[in-house]
């Protein structure tokens, strides 16, 4: 049996005719991410869509959500994600022009500590992530038999000069 929903979005962000099916199709929209010195700007790629058509909200947990459907075609779309804990969530402002969905998202005002702080946090939350997801055998590059190798070599030239030592003070 055929499904109704598309298996992804055709070029251009646009969607097959969902009409033959009677049902709505669902689309995901190309993003992009600009982080500028005082903002942060969003672009929407929406052809087709007319500003009445979506709704973009942010919640005081700094969510922000673009949620749209488009009457002609039954095209409908859904994205949402977190900002950054730098972000002013009260001076969120849009702008579409016919196609693009544009969204600044200004930055708060930082003291030097503040930033400090902030780029520690996100260090640390990126040495987590690494960390994670990369073993000593990664970490090494494919040298973990290499390292092995050069550590008992040293364990063992520790230990027989050691020994020479000892035997020669006796």
């Amino acid at each position: 049996m055929a499904s109704c929903k598309p298996k992804g979005p055709a070029k251009g962000g646009a969607a097959a005719a969902p009409e033959a099916c009677g049902g709505v199709a669902d689309i995901d929209p190309k993003l992009e991410w600009h982080d500028g010195a005082n903002s942060y700007i969003i672009r929407l790629n929406l052809p087709g869509f007319k500003k009445e058509d979506f709704k973009v909200q942010v919640d005081c947990g700094g969510r922000l959500t673009v949620r749209g459907e488009r009457p002609a075609g039954y095209v409908r779309f859904h994205k949402a994600f977190q900002l950054p804990q730098t972000a002013n969530l009260e001076g969120v402002a849009g702008r579409f022009d016919g196609t693009v969905l544009s969204l600044t998202v200004p930055k708060q005002p930082v003291s030097g500590t503040d930033m400090v702080m902030a780029r520690l946090i996100e260090a640390k939350e990126e040495c987590a992530a690494r960390a994670e997801a990369t073993t000593w055998a990664e970490a090494l590059g494919g040298k973990g038999q290499m390292v092995a190798a050069a550590v008992a070599g040293f364990a063992l030239g520790a230990f027989l000069a050691h020994r020479l030592l000892s035997a020669t003070n006796s």
